[in-house]
């Protein structure tokens, strides 16, 4: 993976350290204002014999943070986007806080205090934001040439433009030089730029020069690589079979002993969701039955691990019959979608008893959107190494599931394929803790059709 800016890693452990660090002295202060310093150290003592509590504030402030997307900075579009993720955080954390204190008795930490630790903390961590983005919008040291040209340009300079915290800007452009038309890469146009991105290059001179460029500290970078390095998807239209090749990162996909990690995982996840989620999968087969009769539950065929079939099971939320002249995308305000399934389908409720799925070993809880055979036949056709995505089990949720809504055109596979291909180069542990993580952020901002 090619790092063309701050390290994502330090970037996140940098906000959670300083969300750590404002959690703790927003305790602080908030048993200063409530007790005066006469009682300050005596009652705040008492906190402190409860590390556990402690503990447990510290990671449900990085699990809730990273659901709602509060260490991505690359992602805040806005101030607004930043506000309404800390609103999120601020019901969800405050949540979370005082269940474990109703759950634990033992842990000694009142209400007022957990409200006035919350109103003092919260505030600050917005404002750590706030001054990451001022702090992003001055001009950015990283300087970049681009070689050679193409959409995949256009499509880099155009994402560029929409972050406020884009890692690099370019500064010039030099076409591409080919043994028939040898352009010459000037001192000048490298001299003053501290990364190089590479579109399009056929010139064994020029190559040589930029390998030892590279070798001497300036990053060379294709532009592809870049692009997915920017939007966490693989730019399927911009690159062929040797670009897969060529990246090695593909080439332990499947023989990686994560395999055999995730579904261990699968299993102990799906056993306790299904174990949790039992009542209120109860109540909702019982609205199907109501409001539209039987048959509750909905089988349909799909292509799993190396296109093999299988039948996933799902709520029926739509009117009976509603398939029969072959499959029909779901569109926004679909007329077919039972009402009482609006809200079903708005919270993922109808994809639960998938978690019967994962148990059985067809799907996991992490991966691409499993298709039906009919669809996906039709977008192989259309859409370059859309088959790759069948190389590990398809899941409930994913890294496209997070970034996406229901696809209902042909542009929307095509963007699904993009993160699902994003999702491939970085299958492990970590991409399957992260995706899990930020699902439930995306159920309460992306609201499913």
């Amino acid at each position: 993976m090619q790092r063309i800016g701050l390290s994502r890693r330090l970037t996140a452990l940098t906000l959670a350290a300083g969300d750590a660090a404002i959690l703790v002295g927003g305790g602080v202060v908030a048993a200063w204002l409530r007790f005066g310093s006469g009682l300050f150290a005596q009652e705040f003592g008492k906190t402190l014999d409860h590390p556990w509590f402690i503990a447990y504030a510290l990671v449900s402030q990085l699990l809730l943070s990273t659901t709602f997307d509060l260490y991505r900075p690359q992602s805040w579009r806005t101030r607004d986007y930043v506000l309404l993720r800390m609103a999120a955080l601020a019901v969800t954390l405050a949540t979370a806080l005082a269940l474990g204190v109703y759950m634990v008795p033992a842990w000694r930490f009142g209400r007022g205090l957990l409200a006035l630790t919350l109103l003092v903390a919260l505030p600050a961590q917005a404002a750590l934001r706030f001054a990451w983005l001022a702090m992003a919008a001055l001009p950015h040291p990283r300087r970049a040439t681009v070689i050679g040209d193409g959409p995949i340009v256009g499509a880099l300079e155009e994402e560029l433009r929409r972050r406020p915290t884009a890692p690099f800007r370019i500064i010039s452009h030099v076409p591409a030089p080919t043994e028939s038309v040898p352009v010459e890469l000037r001192s000048p146009e490298l001299a003053d730029v501290d990364l190089v991105v590479v579109a399009s290059l056929a010139h064994d001179a020029t190559v040589d020069r930029l390998a030892a460029l590279n070798f001497r500290g300036v990053p060379v970078v294709d532009a592809a690589g870049a692009y997915a390095a920017l939007t966490g998807r693989i730019p399927v239209q911009q690159v062929d079979s040797r670009w897969f090749i060529a990246t090695g990162d593909f080439s332990s996909l499947a023989t990686t002993p994560f395999h055999q990690l995730q579904r261990i995982l699968d299993v102990l996840i799906a056993s306790v969701l299904l174990l949790i989620s039992s009542p209120i999968l109860l109540v909702a087969a019982l609205a199907v039955l109501v409001t539209d009769g039987l048959p509750i539950f909905y089988r349909q065929r799909r292509l799993g691990r190396y296109g093999a079939p299988f039948e996933v099971v799902k709520l029926r939320t739509m009117e009976q019959g509603s398939d029969e002249n072959g499959p029909v995308f779901a569109e926004e305000h679909d007329r077919r979608v039972l009402p009482v399934a609006r809200l079903l389908r708005r919270w993922r409720i109808d994809e639960l008893p998938q978690l019967l799925n994962v148990l059985r070993g067809d799907m996991s809880l992490v991966g691409p959107r499993p298709e039906r055979p009919e669809v996906a036949a039709g977008l192989e056709r259309q859409i370059p190494f859309y088959a790759f995505r069948y190389s590990v089990r398809p899941g409930i949720t994913g890294w496209a599931q997070v970034h996406l809504p229901y696809c209902s055109t042909f542009d929307d596979h095509l963007a699904k394929l993009e993160f699902d291909l994003y999702h491939l180069r970085h299958y492990g542990p970590a991409m399957y803790a992260i995706v899990l993580i930020r699902t439930l952020g995306a159920l309460v901002f992306r609201p499913g059709r």
